[in-house]
């Protein structure tokens, strides 16, 4: 299955935008639900964008292979042009040279005629002048042959012209048979190029279909973080309409909370004693709203509480909104923490709790890769940087 189908098929199956109910701000646990499961799905979606990704490296690799490729062969065509263009120039050098040999060899030619033709002419009477006009015998013979030396210069002349348009000749066939071989080296990179010039075509589609999946996803990322965002709000407004319902609680209100006398002053002991790993951060590029606490053999270690305060929420089982087992504290004048992933809870809803009580146990509940605590520290609702808190 390629990537792009995959990837139609996981969207498919994936609930769109909107399809998770919203409920009143009132229902923590259902926001908290609903925030879970945006997470999941922001998680799948995000593991499906790294895939694309990845994939989508790879094609561009592979469509940056062909294209150098591609630019080599077309350099070596190129090449080859500038060969058969040199070929052509030498060809026509030739042949102007042939048909230089053969202008001369024509114009000596007929100068051959002429004088074998003037001395046909001539016949004996030629012969009896040269005998008459001699002063002896040996002036006769000189004559003669000199006459004789004409004629064969001439013949020598021709026939030897008509060797060097032979030789010229063989040049410019020897030429010919280069750039024909040439020429079909070119067309045999020319069908090469139509090949790979398709191949990169057809792989250049496949980039752009992954880069528009990379797109679509991103985009759902994108609409799934705006609605846990919102979800995110939501749960901030429960802590608001807490606050309102309960205005003795927050920094403007005053202290005390009924079941027990217990004053928020903002100076927080550590919740896991012995244990100050922190395996995550707050914020931490995911809108992390605490800190997680971790550490070797830290599974079932006791949890405290971090002041004295009200147990607002106490979830003994199930998923917690993700937080699996965890514990909701008012300490007054706003202040408040969340304790998540319990292993075990201690105290129930509506309890008061002392500063350094043991609340709970370290887990691995609810959405959580392994045993820590996820701690936060709110104030009127709003979740703070634990760390502001402890040096």
């Amino acid at each position: 299955m390629t990537a792009a189908a995959f990837l139609a098929a996981v969207i498919a199956i994936m609930p769109a935008a909107g399809q998770i109910p919203r409920v009143a701000a009132s229902d923590l646990s259902a926001l908290q639900q609903q925030q879970a499961e945006l997470k999941r799905q922001q998680e799948e979606t995000a593991a499906e964008l790294a895939a694309l990704k990845e994939d989508q490296a790879r094609q561009q690799e592979y469509v940056n292979t062909l294209q150098s490729q591609m630019d080599n062969l077309m350099g070596q065509i190129d090449n080859l042009n500038a060969q058969i263009s040199d070929l052509d120039a030498q060809i026509v050098q030739k042949e102007g040279e042939i048909a230089e040999k053969q202008a001369s060899i024509d114009a000596d030619f007929e100068l051959l005629k002429d004088r074998l033709h003037a001395m046909y002419l001539a016949g004996e009477a030629s012969t009896l002048q040269i005998l008459l006009g001699s002063e002896n015998v040996a002036d006769f013979m000189e004559k003669t042959q000199f006459m004789q030396t004409i004629t064969e210069h001439d013949t020598n002349l021709i026939n030897g012209l008509k060797v060097e348009m032979a030789e010229i000749q063989d040049e410019k066939d020897e030429i010919e048979a280069d750039k024909k071989q040439v020429a079909a080296n070119k067309e045999e990179l020319d069908a090469k190029s139509q090949e790979l010039s398709a191949l990169v075509e057809e792989n250049e589609a496949a980039l752009a279909r992954l880069t528009a999946s990379v797109t679509d996803v991103n985009s759902r990322n994108n609409e799934l973080a705006r609605e846990r965002e919102a979800v995110d709000d939501e749960i901030d407004a429960w802590y608001r309409d807490y606050y309102a319902r309960n205005p003795q609680q927050s920094s403007s209100g005053g202290s005390s909370g009924s079941g027990g006398s217990y004053t928020g002053t903002g100076n927080f002991t550590w919740p896991v004693p012995g244990y100050t790993k922190l395996t995550s951060y707050w914020g931490d590029g995911r809108n992390h709203k605490g800190i997680d606490i971790a550490g070797s053999g830290i599974y079932g270690k006791p949890i405290v509480a971090a002041d004295s305060g009200k147990v607002i929420k106490a979830v003994h089982s199930g998923w917690g909104g993700g937080y699996g087992l965890c514990v909701y504290l008012d300490h007054g004048n706003g202040y408040s923490t969340r304790y998540g992933h319990m292993s075990k809870v201690l105290v129930n809803t509506g309890d008061t709790v002392e500063k350094g009580q043991v609340i709970g146990y370290v887990g691995n509940t609810g959405d959580s890769s392994g045993p820590h605590l996820h701690f936060e520290i709110r104030i009127d609702g709003v979740a703070k940087n634990p760390m502001n808190w402890f040096s």
